[in-house]
């Protein structure tokens, strides 16, 4: 069960009784509350000018029995253990999870105000990997993809240092990144420009990388846009940045993109 069903049941349970029409339909209509109503655990009665539902006093411990085996714990821990544990699933409500950066670099670099030899890491184990990352370095790359990531500097050079974010990068997630220059590198379609955009609005300063030859490059080898490529956010739509209407428009205009792997091609 999700969410919305423990919020349900514990009202009923502090309250005793509530109105029906302050449960979701997606609550209500659902075969576990119909068998409650059905069985008399629950109850449906006239009051005033609509309906309420109650505990039947008769079946109290029955109802708590029921409570009691479908939310084993009630507690409001974000995890996807406590998930299980709640709601038998896993995905049941949002967590919200620690952001992991994978980091490559050339340079000494200071990461929770201590100095790192980035690049004894990224020559001896190809990366240095940290949670929750607070960041102070000179220039900054933000790489969309892992397989680009690993090759980035063949494209932009070893001054900078390059992030990598499991999952999407959100606005939280990077702004304890202090730099004197922000570039973001991505694939050129409407998930990269969303994610250029998203970082943009942290750091005003940031620049969207696009190559000398990009022209070129789009016409012998972008791919035809499919599912969630082809959605376009608010934001991208919206936007009126230059680099952003020019990539933008030409997408649209051929549904298709390029892939930002061509540029690191062996």
């Amino acid at each position: 069960m999700k969410e919305i069903d423990f919020k349900t049941y514990n009202l009923l349970k502090e309250l005793k009784e509530i109105s029906a029409s302050k449960i979701p339909k997606s609550v209500f209509n659902s075969n576990i509350f119909q068998s409650l109503l059905s069985s008399s655990i629950l109850l449906k009665e006239k009051k005033g000018k609509g309906f309420i539902v109650l505990i039947n006093k008769d079946k109290e411990k029955q109802f708590d029995d029921f409570f009691a085996k479908s939310f084993p714990i009630n507690s409001f821990s974000k995890s996807k253990s406590s998930n299980i544990k709640k709601y038998r699933d896993s995905k049941a409500s949002q967590i919200k999870n620690e952001p992991i950066f994978l980091i490559r670099g050339f340079k000494k670099i200071q990461i929770n105000n201590k100095e790192l030899d980035l690049n004894y890491y990224t020559k001896t184990f190809g990366l240095f990997s940290i949670k929750n990352p607070i960041i102070i370095a000179d220039k900054v790359c933000f790489v969309e993809n892992l397989d680009t990531f690993l090759k980035a500097e063949k494209v932009l050079g070893n001054d900078y240092i390059y992030f990598h974010k499991y999952g999407r990068i959100g606005k939280d997630s990077i702004r304890k990144i202090e730099a004197n220059e922000y570039s973001v590198f991505v694939d050129y379609d409407f998930n990269g420009l969303d994610e250029y955009l998203r970082i943009k609005s942290i750091y005003p300063n940031t620049i969207l990388f696009i190559p000398s030859n990009f022209n070129e490059l789009y016409e012998k080898f972008s791919k035809s846009l499919k599912g969630n490529k082809a959605k376009m956010t608010i934001r991208v739509k919206n936007s009126k940045l230059p680099e952003v209407v020019k990539i933008r428009e030409l997408v649209l205009r051929n549904n298709k993109f390029l892939e930002q792997e061509i540029l690191t091609d062996d």
